[in-house]
C-alpha cells in the first residue's frame, strides 16, 4: 500500500478501531483463529479493548493499521496477518488493518461552469452527482449553486447536489418589417435583442426593413441576435419628361429626381424654342438608375428676324 495511505498506529487509536483476532496459547505456540469469531461475541467500543487485551493475553503482540476502504465500515477489520489457522511463535505480531471508512478526496468549484464541464471536474475527483435545473438569468446550462462547497473533504462516491441554470426566460421577438433600420434597431435592442444588419436589393426605400430571422412572435431567449435585411432602395428611377420645358426648370426636376444632366445644343429656327428642351435621353418615364445622366437638348436659335415695312401708298 502507498505510504500516504497508512494511518500510523497509537495506543489511544487501538482502544479506538474494531479489532477482529483472537490468539490461543499452546505449549508450542499460539493458533491464529479467524477475525470472525472474536466479531460475533464482541461489538461497538467494547470490542476494541477487549480484542487487544485477548490477544494479549494468549501471549501475542498486536499491531493495528488503518487503511482506507470503500468497502468496509470504518473501524472494521478486513485484512489480518497472518491468515486464520497458521501457528505463529509466542510473542510475534498479529497484524490486522483496520478500515478508516472511504478514500477522501477534494470537492472541485464547479460554479459557472457549463454542466457537461462540471461533470467532467466530478468524475475525475470520483464524485457522483445530483442535478436539480431553476429557472435563473444566468446562462442556460451554467452550474450555479453546488454543495457540498468546493474545497471540501469528503467520502470517494459522495454525490454533490447542482442547481443548473435553465436559462433567462424567452422574450417574444417584435415585428419590425416595414420600419426604418433605426426604428427598429431601437426597439430590439431595447426588447434585450442584439441586432445584425444586412443591406440587400430592394425596390422599397433606403433603410427600409424588407426582412427579419427569426420572424416576429417566435420567442427567443434574451440577447438572441435578430438579423434585419435593409433594402439599399430602388434599383432604377423613372426619368421625369422635361421636354417642351424651359432648360433651368428642367436641370431642377432631373436633378430633384436624383439623375444627373448634360446639356447640349440644338439648333432651332423657331426664337420661341431658343432655351427650350428638344428631346432628351433616356426618354421621360424610361428607367434609369439613380445618379445615372439625362442628356437633354436645348433649343438655340441662330437665324435672323426679317422685318418687313410696308411699301408707298
Amino acid at each position: 500500500m502507498p505510504a500516504d495511505r497508512n494511518i500510523a498506529v497509537t495506543k489511544d487509536l487501538l482502544e479506538q478501531v474494531l479489532v477482529h483476532a483472537e490468539g490461543r496459547r499452546s505449549d508450542a505456540g499460539a493458533d491464529v483463529r479467524d477475525a470472525g469469531e472474536l466479531e460475533q461475541a464482541l461489538n461497538g467500543a467494547v470490542l476494541a479493548e477487549r480484542a487487544v487485551q485477548e490477544i494479549r493475553g494468549k501471549g501475542l503482540r498486536v499491531q493495528v493499521v488503518r487503511q482506507y476502504s470503500a468497502k468496509t465500515p470504518e473501524t472494521y477489520v478486513f485484512k489480518q496477518d497472518p491468515q486464520p489457522g497458521e501457528r505463529i511463535e509466542k510473542g510475534n505480531y498479529v497484524t490486522v488493518f483496520s478500515s478508516a471508512g472511504p478514500p477522501q478526496t477534494q470537492v472541485p468549484s464547479v460554479i459557472g461552469e457549463p454542466f457537461d464541464q462540471a461533470l467532467s471536474d466530478l468524475r475525475a475527483a470520483n464524485l457522483r452527482w445530483r442535478i436539480s435545473r431553476v429557472d435563473n438569468d444566468a446562462p442556460q446550462d451554467q452550474v450555479i449553486v453546488q454543495t457540498p462547497k468546493a474545497g471540501s473533504q469528503v467520502d470517494e462516491g459522495s454525490p454533490v447536489r447542482l442547481q443548473v441554470s435553465n436559462g433567462p426566460k424567452p422574450v417574444i421577438v417584435p415585428s419590425v418589417i416595414g420600419s426604418t433600420f433605426d426604428t427598429a434597431n431601437s426597439r430590439l435592442l431595447g426588447a434585450g435583442f442584439a441586432v445584425r444588419r444586412k443591406d440587400v436589393e430592394s425596390d422599397q426605400p433606403a433603410g427600409t426593413i424588407v426582412a427579419q430571422s427569426p420572424d416576429a412572435g417566435t420567442y427567443q431567449p434574451p440577447g438572441a441576435t435578430i438579423s434585419l435585411s435593409v433594402s439599399k432602395g430602388p434599383t432604377t428611377s423613372t426619368v421625369p419628361d422635361v421636354t417642351s420645358l424651359a432648360q433651368a426648370d428642367a436641370l431642377a426636376q432631373l436633378r430633384a429626381s436624383g439623375f444627373k444632366v448634360h446639356i447640349v445644343a440644338q439648333p432651332v429656327g423657331d426664337p420661341d424654342q431658343d432655351g427650350i428642351v428638344q428631346t432628351q435621353d433616356p426618354a421621360g418615364s424610361a428607367k434609369a438608375k439613380p445618379g445615372s445622366t439625362v442628356t437633354i437638348a436645348v433649343g438655340k436659335f441662330e437665324g435672323s428676324t426679317t422685318i418687313s415695312t410696308p411699301g408707298p401708298p
